[in-house]
């Protein structure tokens, strides 16, 4: 090889090397280079909390951004099985954060607001959108189809609607008894819990009947109840550090099995099948993606009228509309669970609404002039202003299905417009009565523009059906049985006729004026903590350190209690639960305003039991034993000394003569 050859090798040679060179710091730099979402959206998120700042899409990681704002020292948890789906429908899971551990608390700074980052398995850089999963456990962070802003994904407009035909309807009431079982991964009693509580409601008549459920030594569990549809449920676990409530879904004749995990989330080993069977809303659920945002609800508030307010509401639930039209395409529901997550999401902002309603009407001072306080409550009167309802499924009998129902009737039948001035009467007489259903009702059909009364609005009768009937029953049998006959008319379907029977066949069962404590648990544990007081008519107050009214209930009858210390007839009792925070702070509190009284702390298992003998889910909550140890239906209550001893009187009178 001569020299002008081996020079011309030389350069190409190095030529080649250049180029490669070139190519290779070519490839390094598009490797450093990730492809970014910069102004980031997303279709909805469960979360106010912590939002995304920045999406990177790099060779080895896909990189996301979270500014995240909350009260100072509180803290935030984000889960280290958190991932993304991309639009590829591939998961990819969490690696690391940088400025947070995952799976241990970030301390919200001095400033109320954090960044950090959360490196995730590389998506595809051509990736259009994805969605963050944290997971299914109660408050999980969970933001859906993040996207560049200007650029979201579109949802199949062709999607087959849920329609509740009447051969649907036919079975969607077959009564029958719905089983839940399941278990609890890791379980052991020294947690500090051997029950559960099933805090049933039956929204259509507002029927509370709380369930114990026993949880065995291996951590699992099995309870029945009977139900005349589909219903939503919820599981509480109270153990020594934390509280949890545990969502599950039953169908009468079938049964749903559960998993629950030890971070509180829920996984369906089985769920209820057919035409209102329900799996995939279970587990991705959008409850959190339906709620109106309540963290924003106290300065909207503030700041707006009925009208405006109402209006902003409407137009988060139409949001909130799109952002679950989206996650059920995305997880594939099946109509039905696409029909009660829209059914839900309606309610939700339905109620925020008369959430506003309620609070201006407790803010009003009642002591002004009625000219004036009529003037400020005339906006929450008037029927037209109420027009929101007609955007609410109030026909649809699919809502019986969902828990918030039960709020909803409750604020509707008690909202303003309902309870006008002009439309109460204020008289149990049966024509009384019958006149202020007949004015609710035309109220109910003024704000729909129907011409009959909603499914709603007959809801509304049925509930106060079930309220005097519970209460008030044993007094005035006849007068009662006529104010049945009345509602009657109202009730328009087979099913709504058979509750109402129902109830008043129960209430007869009632007619008495007490009942001797039944041979339960709950039974067994109420006697051995009153058999000191037989002789003597004892009021048992159930309490706890953390409720406001329950302190305040006991601090007003201090007087009165005092007054009637060591009376030959009578003694108090006061049950709640053992943990009510700091011990030192329980004791300075019993010792302040409970002294001298009988005070006991029972576990929370045993509580359990004493709501679910008495039917209460929330506190206070007061009961009456007789001279015998049987329960007194209409007991005695806290009230000035002088009215407290003429019930006590009053009581002797009927019992005793």
């Amino acid at each position: 090889m001569n020299t002008e050859m081996k020079t011309t090798h030389k350069a190409t040679l190095w030529a080649w090397l250049l180029l490669a060179v070139l190519c290779c710091a070519s490839l390094e730099a598009t490797a450093r280079k990730a492809r970014t979402f910069s102004r980031p959206a997303w279709v909805g998120s469960t979360t106010s909390t912590i939002r995304i700042t920045k999406v990177e899409f790099a060779d080895t990681a896909t990189i996301i951004s979270f500014h995240e704002r909350y009260k100072p020292g509180w803290w935030i948890q984000m889960s280290k099985d958190s991932w993304l789906l991309g639009d590829d429908n591939r998961k990819y899971k969490a690696l690391r954060g940088e400025g947070i551990v995952l799976g241990e608390h970030y301390v919200t700074p001095p400033s109320g607001e954090g960044e950090f980052k959360v490196l995730f398995e590389p998506m595809p850089r051509k990736t259009r959108f994805f969605d963050f999963i944290e997971g299914n456990m109660q408050g999980a962070f969970n933001i859906y189809g993040v996207h560049e802003e200007g650029k979201a994904p579109q949802v199949p407009e062709e999607r087959e609607p849920f329609v509740m035909t009447p051969e649907l309807e036919r079975q969607f009431f077959t009564a029958d008894t719905a089983c839940v079982r399941g278990r609890i991964e890791g379980y052991s009693r020294s947690q500090g819990y051997s029950t559960m509580l099933y805090n049933r409601c039956e929204p259509t008549t507002g029927e509370r009947v709380p369930l114990v459920v026993d949880i065995r030594e291996d951590g699992t569990f099995e309870f029945r109840f009977w139900a005349w549809h589909p219903v939503e449920g919820a599981l509480l676990i109270e153990g020594k550090d934390f509280r949890e409530w545990l969502n599950f879904y039953a169908v009468p004749g079938q049964a749903t099995e559960m998993v629950i995990q030890a971070n509180g989330s829920v996984s369906c080993a089985s769920a209820p099948s057919g035409p209102f069977g329900r799996k995939r809303s279970l587990e991705h659920g959008v409850s959190e993606l339906c709620a109106y945002p309540y963290d924003e609800f106290s300065a909207v508030s503030d700041s707006l009228g009925f009208k405006d307010f109402t209006e902003n509401a409407m137009r988060r639930m139409r949001e909130r509309l799109r952002a679950v039209d989206y996650v059920a395409w995305r997880f594939g529901y099946t109509p039905w669970e696409c029909h009660l997550a829209e059914c839900q999401t309606r309610l939700a902002h339905g109620m925020a609404v008369f959430d506003y309603e309620m609070n201006q009407h407790f803010s009003i001072d009642w002591k002004m002039a009625q000219e004036e306080i009529n003037k400020k409550m005339a906006p929450y009167r008037d029927p037209a202003n109420y027009r929101f309802l007609r955007e609410m499924p109030c026909n649809d009998v699919s809502v019986w299905v969902l828990r918030d129902l039960d709020i909803f009737l409750n604020r509707y039948e008690f909202s303003s417009v309902m309870r006008n001035p002009a439309v109460l009467v204020g008289s149990m007489e049966p024509d009384s009565v019958a006149k202020e259903d007949a004015a609710m009702m035309a109220v109910d059909t003024a704000i729909l523009g129907a011409d009959e009364p909603s499914l709603l609005g007959r809801l509304v009768v049925l509930r106060a059906l079930s309220s005097d009937l519970g209460r008030h029953y044993s007094e005035a049998p006849s007068m009662y049985d006529s104010i049945y006959q009345n509602r009657l008319a109202y009730m328009n379907c087979e099913v709504l006729r058979v509750q109402a029977k129902r109830l008043l066949e129960q209430a007869r069962r009632r007619n008495t004026l007490t009942y001797a404590l039944p041979d339960t648990e709950g039974g067994k544990l109420l006697r051995r903590l009153t058999e000191k007081y037989r002789g003597k008519y004892v009021l048992i107050d159930f309490w706890g350190m953390f409720c406001g009214p329950c302190r305040s209930g006991i601090e007003r009858s201090k007087p009165m209690r005092k007054a009637l210390r060591n009376h030959s007839d009578v003694d108090f009792l006061f049950i709640s639960t053992e943990g009510e925070g700091p011990e030192e702070n329980y004791r300075k509190y019993v010792d302040e305003h409970l002294s001298g009284e009988d005070v006991v702390q029972v576990s929370r298992d045993d509580f359990n039991r004493l709501m679910e003998l008495f039917n209460f889910l929330g506190i206070p909550h007061y009961e009456t034993l007789d001279r015998m140890g049987n329960v007194v239906r209409s007991g005695l209550h806290y009230a000035s000394e002088e009215q407290f001893r003429l019930h006590l009187e009053n009581l002797k009178q009927q019992l005793e003569h």
